[in-house]
């Protein structure tokens, strides 16, 4: 089976996606400022075509719900699945926009979600990993 090839918002052209049924992946809030505070929730779940495992972000600002990654219906399964593509965002953020943290302020506790916070933060340590300083003689 050849490596799956994840697709995101930040390098390829979103296709048109719509989501069809869709399963809670983890909660995060952004801080905007006094007030404007954005909860986001990341889902998975295929698009309204079947073609795509998509992992989506729905927001309390009633934006829908925006593809963020997406990889070939079928590509990976299970908890597979839903790290692939959480870490695929994450390096896209990474990658694309410079970003030197996840593209979220703090995990928000889920009862029902896929990832519990501290498998969420092991895939940020992945791919923010605490640097050392090597050049430290203590």
């Amino acid at each position: 089976m050849s490596t799956p090839r994840f697709c995101n918002c930040y390098q390829d052209q979103e296709i048109g996606l719509s989501p069809k049924s869709t399963r809670l992946v983890f909660k995060a809030v952004m801080f905007h400022g006094s007030g404007h505070d954005e909860e986001q929730r990341i889902r998975i779940g295929s698009d309204d075509e079947g073609k795509w495992d998509v992992l989506w972000l729905s927001t309390n600002w009633g934006e829908g719900a925006v593809p963020l990654v997406w990889v070939a219906k079928g590509s990976l399964r299970g908890r597979a699945l839903w790290t692939g593509l959480v870490q695929a965002w994450f390096l896209g953020s990474k990658v694309a926009q410079d970003a030197a943290a996840p593209p979220y302020d703090e995990l928000t506790p889920a009862a029902h979600a896929l990832l519990d916070e501290e498998s969420v933060q092991a895939i940020v340590e992945q791919v923010w990993p605490e640097e050392t300083d090597e050049d430290f003689v203590g």
